[in-house]
């Protein structure tokens, strides 16, 4: 069962909650707005990651880049071509095979992230969550768990 929580992705995993963070990336590694610029202003070693990637590489749908800070894994995933302008970019099938490619290599991390794909990228908030819902169900059977975190700004 897919855990939800209400707080900052990152200060949970700063606190220890995570070991494993997954942000949704666009493949022209633009990492300036959202929860990817919060990464990228307290983790820039996760943006320099993404930065080694070839700018515009359509093949890294599907993929995910890493830094590790010491207390917890910062996963780039790449769920969407290019940025959106108000249309639906996220790519479904890209962030089904990267969770399976998480709970595959992390079977028993405990994996924070926010409602990737639902924001800036435009998805659908329904198949999202079927996706993670998913996901969520393949690591608590490795002895890992997923959790959503919505952001709260206070």
């Amino acid at each position: 069962m897919l855990i939800k929580k209400t707080g900052n992705l990152l200060d949970l995993a700063e606190n220890g909650d995570f070991d494993v963070i997954v942000q949704g990336c666009n493949c022209f590694c633009v990492m300036g707005s959202g929860l990817a610029c919060q990464i990228k202003q307290r983790y820039p070693s996760a943006a320099k990651a993404d930065a080694k990637t070839v700018r515009g590489d359509f093949n890294k749908l599907g993929n995910y880049t890493t830094f590790d800070t010491g207390k917890f894994l910062i996963v780039n995933a790449y769920t969407q071509y290019n940025m959106s302008k108000g249309e639906d970019v996220f790519e479904y099938a890209a962030f089904s095979l990267i969770l399976q490619k998480i709970a595959h290599f992390y079977p028993t991390a405990n994996v924070g992230m926010p409602l990737i794909g639902c924001g800036l990228a435009g998805g659908n908030e329904e198949i999202i969550m079927a996706i993670m819902e998913d996901f969520s169900a393949k690591i608590t059977s490795t002895g890992g768990n997923a959790t959503l975190v919505k952001y709260d700004q206070r």
